[in-house]
Parts: structure tokens; sequence; C-alpha cells
């Protein structure tokens, strides 16, 4: 069975990972989506366009079963119209676990880390409505982390991310949440340096949820697991890019170190 995973940029490798490790039988294809990024600044017509033709792409050179869509602002924006176009083709959507959130928060109040086109999207409105209707979710853009965490945070120090990621953080904690809702692929990338920054802060019941569960789970329900449950050799997923420059530095350090194959162009 072959699984593609499509991003705007690098945000969805952690999504490769965790489906490595739960269904290693699987052939795993990662589109990254380098020659529309950032799409979080872009408009919705604009990020509509590009969808449809990467989608028309990937069917044609790689032919998935099953996609998964990891860039929340691209979910938001063409999930539905791509899910009614392509029916024939299973389409997963990483939503963010506002739900989960809520009902495990002792202060009903959420920090939401997203695009600046997600947290103004009406989208996030019918979320934030449906799971979590008793909860404050405070909505924090935080569009400068999507850049630093595409170009320049496989090269960086823990410290470095950490001085980025401390502003969101610190306003999170000061606005009294004590979960805090990664909406975007590339915040996932940050873990490690927002992990250290609440150790810092002694914020021990603080934790952060990202959609990688719900992915997971949804694949559960679409794989038959026990028949391949012998299967466990693992193949390294291809890495391709939409654009036509090429791979940067940037893009091979960040397919070294989930190991993926060399970026290739789609």
């Amino acid at each position: 069975m072959r699984i593609c995973v499509f991003d705007s940029g690098i945000g969805g490798l952690p999504f490769v990972q965790a489906l490595n490790r739960e269904f290693p039988f699987l052939e795993i294809d990662y589109v990254a989506d380098d020659a529309g990024f950032p799409y979080g600044t872009k408009s919705p017509e604009m990020i509509r366009d590009m969808l449809f033709e990467r989608l028309r792409r990937i069917r044609a050179r790689l032919d998935p079963e099953i996609l998964i869509i990891s860039c929340m602002t691209a979910v938001q924006i063409g999930l539905k119209e791509l899910q009614a176009a392509h029916r024939a083709l299973n389409i997963i959507g990483a939503i963010p676990p506002i739900a989960e959130a809520a009902k495990e928060s002792q202060t009903h109040r959420i920090a939401l880390l997203s695009t600046s086109r997600t947290a103004e999207d009406s989208f996030l409105d019918y979320l934030i409505a449906r799971d979590a209707p008793d909860s404050e979710v405070l909505r924090i853009p935080a569009q400068d982390l999507i850049e630093y965490a595409e170009q320049h945070l496989p090269f960086a120090s823990l410290l470095s991310a950490q001085t980025m990621v401390a502003p969101y953080i610190n306003y999170a904690l000061e606005e009294g949440a004590d979960r805090i809702v990664l909406a975007s692929s590339q915040f996932i990338l940050l873990e490690d340096a927002i992990a250290s920054q609440l150790n810092e802060r002694q914020a021990f019941n603080v934790q952060c949820l990202d959609p990688r569960a719900k992915v997971i789970s949804a694949l559960q329900k679409l794989i038959h697991y026990k028949e391949h449950a012998e299967e466990t050799k693992f193949q390294k997923p291809r890495f391709f890019l939409a654009g036509d420059r090429g791979a940067t530095p940037y893009y091979i350090a960040w397919s070294d170190k989930f190991n993926c194959s060399t970026p290739q162009l789609l």
C-alpha cells in the first residue's frame, strides 16, 4: 500500500516518522510544496489552485491509495473540495486536536499556535465552536516560526530554537493556558524547544498536542493492520519537491534527519 504525505514544506516529516513507526510495511512518499511555500501568507484562491494542481501531479506520478495533508492551511482551505473532486482517493486532513485539549484542560484556556492565515479563517471558528465551546481559545499567529523551522532549524542549536519560541510560550503561560495546540505542522519540529521552555518555566502542568495521533487513528480504520503484521521491513520514504529548483541544503538536511531519500523533483 502506497501512501503520500503532502505539506507546504517540511512540516509533514514528523507525520512520516510516526507512520513508519506504526505501519512499517507501508510505502510512503513525501511531497513538499517548496514552490508554494509559505501557504500561511497567501490568499485562499491561490492556495486552492495550487492544491488542485499539486494533487493532479501527485496522482499522475505517484498514484497513492491514501493521501495525508499535514498542512493545516491546506486542510482548512481545500480538504472538502479535494475530497469531493477525488472520490476514488482516500484523503485525510490533519485537524488540530482542539477537542482533546478542551477535555484535558483544567484552566479551560487553550493556546493555539497557527499561521497567520489559519488564525483568521472561519474554519477555525467552526472547530472552536464545535470542539471547545466551554473553553477560551487563544489564537496565537506565529508565522515567523514557520519560516524559521523550514530554513534555519536544521542547522540551529536548541538554545536558538528556545529563543524563537520563548515569546509565544511566555504569552500562553501568562494567559493561563495549560494546553498548547500546535495547529501548523512546522511547529511539531519545534516540540523539543517548546518542552525545554516549559521546563525552564516549571510549567509542568502544561502539555502540547498535535494532530499526529488523530491521523494514525484515521489510518488504522483504512488499513488492515493484522494482514501486514509480519511485514516489518523498513522502506525508506521517498522525498519529492513540487518546485523546479532542486534540493536546497536545508531540504537535504531535513531528509537526512528523517531518514528519507535524497529530495527529487515531482
